[in-house]
């Protein structure tokens, strides 16, 4: 009815996902040289930084030739934002950006034709965890942090009411929260839930340690925080449900979703090309490396080759459901997210949510390094608190990063949320070297 090409795309995608992987591969790529010609004739940044890097987009035969062309960081999006933007471009411009979840936001744009393809891919993906639109869907997520328009509020209570969402805050869910929230999730009896892992994993915990019976979706989809195994398991417990986890910034939005044989990350390579670089060079299966994204259907403010700061690894095998999508076998998380030891050996993040999960007196906790190397791992104690668990956590944490390390355990009353409303379990200010291997 509004002249959006949401639906069309859709359907595009969902006979594309059967194509072998193969002809998609080779889609993304023809798609990520047109966008490069089209940065190079439209967009002043790149237009500048190939004529610095001494390339061309007639020179791009092969995804190797791609590692001549320069990456994008958030700090040339900062600086040049306007630069950034096509020339001659007509149609309106969505202002968005990144929560500042590693501290230093970003402010980006895109136009309504990018975001219909966005809006596809993710209806995609909401299908293969059991959604259908006009079903119940209950979102936990965050909120807008200002005040909205009478106007707004409205429309945005017509938009779920149509389409049958409910939305719950995530942010400050305390047990007396908790408990109206068990309550209205059974009284709405969502068909699919989509929500942040922590906030869900304190309700599921919650319900479990309680006795409520929550009602079973078709499926649980989390997002926008990393989700780790202990968590799936207590969630996945207390729902009676699969868990369809997915990866994605909000840069490009959806970058990778599980599907119902849960072997790994489906990539959305129709929509965004992605690459995980390891030492200069693209990275093979089962090697960690930088990711770095190419939106193919931006044509308003292009984000080419950019750096998001994540780190990922290629699947070594195609997933058993048929689809030719290639796979992701984990997002690590964060380069930021890795502790850094004296030695100069890595401690992935999974390690603290991994070591603190099975005490029971510790309501929250987060982990961080300054450029100092001091780790301060904060603790925010819950019922049954033992004056002993901090001396424990040091001692488990040396264990892996020695005795030199400089660690301090801090007992604290809370834990502030980001500015774009999650959780931070590990942030570190040290970059890393990708060559060395995670030890845990």
């Amino acid at each position: 009815m509004r002249g959006r090409e949401t639906l069309t795309r859709l359907q595009e995608l969902e006979r594309s996902q059967w194509r072998p992987e193969h002809e998609l591969r080779d889609l993304s790529f023809r798609r990520m040289v047109e966008a490069i010609r089209f940065a190079e004739q439209h967009v002043p940044l790149y237009r500048r930084r190939f004529a610095e890097y001494g390339v061309r987009a007639r020179d791009v035969q092969s995804p190797d030739d791609l590692l001549r062309f320069p990456l994008l960081t958030k700090d040339d999006i900062r600086k040049h934002a306007k630069e950034l933007v096509a020339e001659g471009f007509q149609g309106r411009m969505y202002q968005s950006g990144t929560g500042g979840s590693t501290g230093q936001p970003i402010q980006f744009a895109y136009d309504h034709r990018t975001y219909e393809a966005r809006i596809a891919a993710a209806m995609r993906a909401d299908g293969w965890a059991g959604a259908s639109p006009g079903e119940r869907e209950l979102h936990l997520w965050s909120r807008a942090t200002t005040a909205e328009t009478p106007l707004r509020k409205a429309k945005r209570r017509v938009h779920e009411t149509v389409l049958r969402k409910r939305m719950v805050c995530a942010w400050d869910l305390n047990v007396t929260q908790l408990a109206a929230l068990c309550d209205s999730i059974e009284e709405f009896d969502p068909k699919v839930i989509i929500s942040y892992p922590t906030p869900l994993y304190y309700l599921a915990r919650h319900a479990l340690e309680t006795g409520r019976r929550l009602p079973s979706p078709r499926g649980i989809i989390t997002s926008a925080e990393r989700l780790f195994q202990h968590q799936r398991e207590v969630i996945e417990r207390a729902f009676g449900a699969k868990i369809f986890d997915r990866y994605g910034c909000r840069e490009v939005m959806l970058i990778a979703s599980e599907c119902e044989r849960h072997e790994g990350k489906h990539i959305n390579l129709e929509n965004v090309h992605v690459e995980i670089l390891r030492n200069g060079r693209h990275a093979g299966a089962g090697e960690p490396g930088e990711v770095i994204l190419t939106d193919l259907h931006c044509r308003s403010m292009p984000l080419i080759r950019y750096k998001n700061e994540d780190i990922a690894t290629y699947a070594s095998a195609p997933c058993t459901c048929g689809r030719g999508m290639p796979m992701l076998a984990s997002v690590e998380g964060r380069v930021l997210d890795m502790i850094v030891g004296p030695e100069g050996q890595l401690l992935a993040g999974e390690f603290f949510p991994h070591l603190l999960k099975d005490y029971t007196d510790v309501a929250r906790f987060q982990v961080h390094q300054d450029r100092s190397r001091t780790i301060t791992i904060r603790l925010v104690p819950n019922g049954g608190w033992s004056h002993e668990t901090p001396a424990r956590v040091e001692r488990a944490a040396r264990e892996f990063l020695g005795e030199r390390a400089a660690i301090q355990v801090v007992v604290v009353d809370d834990i502030p949320l980001t500015p774009g409303g999650k959780y931070r379990l590990t942030v570190s200010e040290i970059p890393v070297e990708l060559e060395r291997e995670a030890t845990a």
